[in-house]
């Protein structure tokens, strides 16, 4: 029974299969009922055999070109304007078919043959509705893969959340940073607030960030900005940092944590490892279609390109929410650096 539902299961997982069963079911229907009406089954048989490859191709041009190109892109106008042409092409096509028919069995003088018997109209309006079917189990399939792509996403950006609360806002983490501020604090020194703003700000962000799924880029930089001053009182003297922005960075926004992701694993393989000095640098060129992030830093020939679970699931992240409109490139040069290249495309 096993082998039988596997053989099943295999069959119809084969699209040509489905297609196949879909047509011909709908050939079947139209020819039982409307050859039932003008009591003349293979006349109908006919005629619907000769007006449904119009109607296929206008299902397949719209499920296939309109509806991927224009309605899920958002270009409304041009898929409303295509769609009626399309409509109105295949309506002249199947008229001029059944008027070359007319004129045919005119001239043949085949009997029991009268296309005048079967209603026309009703012909084309039931194919016509064919379209309208096949568009809206296409758009279910696009609502269902949406809906699947959404669970993903938030699935992976929770897992994201907890990853970096484990990771970075764990207990040794605020440990080192209390030490730290306490530290200040015994000396007084004008660090002091600013650390404890930095702290607040950044645990701020990561507790409520998740609320949203893109933040501004802008946002981003903060945040990046409070965590390196943060790591920066742990290293002191040991790590130098550098950061550069290029451009208008007002109309990016990206998922809560990218940078902090980055930035983070930076810091665990290029300066917790080194005993001497090492560097970090930050660079983000915003240009009006693509955002450039590249965060480089030393390496000592631990990391290994594309091995980290951070960049993994970052990958994963970006690909459910852009597809795409981003590359993520990763290149280690040992033993010198490590640098992890993000591109964003805007689609203009």
């Amino acid at each position: 029974m096993n082998k039988v539902e596997a053989l099943l299961d295999r069959i119809l997982s084969q699209r040509w299969v489905l297609h196949t069963v879909f047509w011909f079911s709908i050939v079947v229907v139209y020819v039982f009922f409307l050859g039932k009406q003008s009591e003349n089954y293979i006349q109908t048989c006919i005629l619907v055999l000769l007006l449904i490859p119009v109607t296929m191709a206008t299902t397949y041009f719209l499920n296939y070109r309109l509806i991927p190109d224009y309605l899920m892109k958002e270009r409304f106008v041009k898929f409303i304007t295509y769609f009626l042409y399309t409509i109105l092409a295949s309506l002249f096509m199947e008229m001029l078919i059944v008027i070359l028919l007319f004129i045919v069995l005119a001239d043949s003088h085949i009997r029991n043959m009268n296309p005048a018997s079967t209603d026309i109209f009703f012909l084309l309006s039931a194919l016509l509705m064919v379209v309208f079917l096949a568009g809206a189990i296409r758009l279910l399939g696009y609502w269902r893969k949406s809906r699947d792509n959404y669970q993903a996403l938030m699935k992976e950006k929770v897992e994201a959340e907890l990853r970096f609360l484990k990771s970075q806002l764990n207990p040794h983490f605020l440990f080192n940073t209390l030490n730290n501020l306490y530290y200040l604090a015994t000396q007084k020194s004008d660090k002091t607030p600013k650390a404890i703003l930095a702290l607040s700000e950044i645990l701020d962000y990561v507790l409520h960030s998740g609320k949203t799924s893109f933040v501004p880029l802008q946002k981003e930089v903060e945040q990046m900005n409070n965590y390196i001053h943060l790591e920066l009182l742990r290293y002191e003297d040991r790590v130098q940092v550098s950061i550069t922005n290029e451009g208008d960075m007002s109309h990016w926004s990206l998922p809560p944590m990218t940078l902090l992701t980055l930035l983070e694993n930076a810091f665990k393989h290029g300066v917790m490892p080194m005993v001497d000095q090492s560097w970090i640098s930050v660079k983000i060129v915003s240009t009006p279609a693509t955002l450039n992030l590249l965060i480089s830093n030393s390496n000592i020939g631990e990391v290994q390109p594309g091995r980290g679970i951070g960049l993994h699931n970052l990958r994963n992240q970006w690909q459910l929410l852009y597809g795409d409109k981003f590359a993520l490139v990763v290149h280690s040069e040992l033993p010198t650096r490590f640098d992890v290249k993000l591109q964003l495309y805007k689609e203009i």
